[in-house]
């Protein structure tokens, strides 16, 4: 079902949220959201299969402040479709500085990976040392290995590894986490025993940080009350966020080794956590699709006081 903008009928289902999506819409200068160019731009984005030059055509009718995010799209579509020279078109003429930038670093990415795979690989690791953060090092690599994965899989396997290499230490944030998580989904279709490698620190990890907040609640954090970790006070945190994730991947990898799937979900010390990863495992084997940041528990676990204990 596509995405339906209209006022009339936010006004009748959400009231309570009408006056907000007015104020947003005005702010992005889109006003009336069923005038006919800003419904065929959003009729145009919802099309999975839109090619580069239907994005550019609903770019040019769509009102100003889209127009960016939508070039930027069309050109980012030119580059799956193999024409860097249009990418190349549409980044010069329509888009500005860092989304300019952006969109020319995947070109170069998407060109190198036509090369001969030593030369590439060298001029893999060239482009990397001018990136400052890993997480862009990642990006960079997890769309290069993309790009091999049709024409040449042991390529794609060196620059996977390269990412790895990355991607395989401790990690000091979030982010970090799911630089690791990216990094296995990547692997997970080419080489689950290596998705399999990436996770399993990372759940030792956090069972250091579900310990660590133990200890501070009351203090620094507040997701445990008398020792017992509570749904309610976990629900929303990066914590329970980054432990949704591992079950998603856990539940992708099932289909490929549910035995060790189930194992490493087995890893959680804490009740909680140990069953929404095996939640997601059942609910991806019975074909059901997350949605929105995955909290399994609470979809039986009741309002009030309910606790689940640390065995």
């Amino acid at each position: 079902m596509g995405l339906q903008l209209s006022l009339p009928s936010i006004d009748l289902y959400l009231p309570g949220k009408a006056t907000a999506v007015r104020q947003k819409l005005t702010e992005m200068g889109i006003g009336d959201p069923n005038r006919p160019n800003v419904a065929q731009a959003f009729s145009v984005l919802q099309q999975p299969n839109a090619d580069a030059e239907s994005l550019v055509q609903a770019a040019a009718s769509a009102p100003p402040q889209l127009q960016s995010r939508i070039y930027q799209q069309a050109a980012a579509k030119a580059i799956e479709e193999g024409n860097t020279d249009r990418a190349r078109q549409i980044a010069n003429d329509h888009l500005q500085a860092s989304a300019r930038d952006s969109i020319m670093q995947r070109i170069d990415f998407k060109e190198m990976a036509k090369k001969a795979e030593g030369a590439r690989l060298d001029e893999i690791r060239q482009n990397l040392a001018r990136l400052s953060s890993d997480t862009d090092k990642i990006s960079l690599l997890l769309q290069v290995a993309g790009d091999l994965q049709k024409d040449n899989p042991k390529a794609q396997l060196q620059v996977l590894e390269e990412a790895r290499t990355i991607a395989n230490h401790r990690a000091a944030n979030y982010d970090q986490f799911e630089d690791q998580l990216r990094v296995a989904r990547a692997f997970s279709a080419v080489d689950a025993a290596r998705s399999f490698e990436m996770l399993e620190p990372g759940i030792a990890q956090l069972n250091d940080l579900l310990s660590a907040a133990s200890v501070l609640s009351g203090f620094e954090v507040n997701i445990f009350r008398d020792g017992e970790m509570t749904v309610n006070n976990l629900g929303g945190s990066g914590l329970n966020s980054t432990i949704g994730r591992y079950g998603q991947e856990l539940a992708l990898l099932a289909k490929s080794d549910f035995g060790r799937s189930e194992t490493l979900a087995a890893r959680f010390q804490f009740t909680e956590p140990r069953i929404m990863a095996q939640l997601s495992i059942i609910k991806g084997a019975l074909g059901v699709q997350p949605t929105g940041q995955p909290n399994a528990i609470r979809n039986f676990a009741p309002a009030g006081n309910f606790v689940i204990r640390q065995e």
